[in-house]
């Protein structure tokens, strides 16, 4: 076997986005020598950077088969169900079913077992996985509109012009006021300085898309725990931190990753499927 596959992913070495590809592609196994994952930094120019790259090198070290594993954050609506989806244009592109990265990382489980192997359970009066449930709840419902506003904002984008869907300049700073007016407000101020773009984006269009997400949000929504399906990770875990204040996030993230399982995702297991496929036919 001599076919290499390269993953190129966001981040670093150490990123979220690799410690979780390499869980699901571990090392060593019969063939993880001949994956290469790649990290890239920003996803913004990744086309740029990943044919930078390739043209550098020899024909014999360009890679068999290649692709890029990205977070979907609002570039790409959420598909109706959990599928690994490749990009139209760029079809090396594809996309996490849940929305960032950090979505993956959050679960009732094995947050609880963090809390008590940290004894931190009783410091933040958490006695049990379904009181990590309701906690997780309420910090989703915290930030409901917010996420609305983002989602809204993502569908009006066009590739024209970028107005972005942050209210703030990074993702996990929340706004300073997370109530539906100011939310809303706020979202339309960015959107009308880049109107001159085009005439569609309009108040009443803005309040169509953004009333389907927010009825979409509703008690089913979250009971179910779909917002670590569509809401921003970095937006929710600062969400929780203001509920559980001082929680080590960092540390709860290094825990996650250590527990990660691919197999309770069906968009990993896909990935992993493809990967497997380019290397044995």
């Amino acid at each position: 076997m001599n076919k290499i596959i390269r993953i190129y992913c966001e981040g670093k070495a150490g990123s979220h986005d690799y410690d979780i590809l390499r869980k699901v592609f571990p090392d060593p196994t019969e063939w993880s020598a001949y994956i290469e994952i790649e990290p890239i930094g920003s996803i913004r120019g990744a086309g740029a950077i990943i044919q930078y790259k390739e043209e550098k090198e020899n024909n014999a070290d360009k890679p068999h088969f290649k692709l890029l594993f990205r977070d979907r954050d609002f570039d790409k609506p959420v598909p109706d169900r959990p599928i690994l989806e490749q990009d139209e244009d760029r079809k090396y592109c594809y996309y996490s079913y849940r929305n960032t990265i950090e979505n993956y990382l959050f679960d009732t489980s094995h947050f609880y077992s963090f809390l008590k192997e940290n004894k931190l359970n009783e410091k933040y009066s958490i006695n049990n996985e379904n009181e990590v449930k309701q906690k997780f709840i309420e910090a989703a419902e915290k930030i409901k509109y917010y996420q609305a506003v983002r989602h809204t904002m993502g569908k009006m984008r066009t590739g024209e012009t970028e107005f972005g869907t942050k209210l703030t300049n990074k993702s996990g700073k929340l706004p300073e006021h997370l109530d539906e007016n100011y939310c809303k407000q706020e979202a339309l101020k960015k959107i009308n300085q880049a109107k001159s773009f085009t005439d569609s984006w309009t108040e009443t269009g803005f309040n169509e898309i953004y009333l389907n997400f927010v009825n979409k949000f509703d008690a089913n929504f979250m009971n179910n725990l779909d917002f670590l399906i569509y809401f921003q990770g970095k937006d929710f875990a600062s969400s929780l931190q203001l509920l559980l204040q001082g929680f080590p996030i960092k540390k709860y993230y290094k825990y996650a990753k250590k527990h990660f399982d691919y197999n309770k995702f069906s968009d990993l297991i896909e990935l992993r499927n493809l990967i497997e496929s380019k290397l044995t036919h």
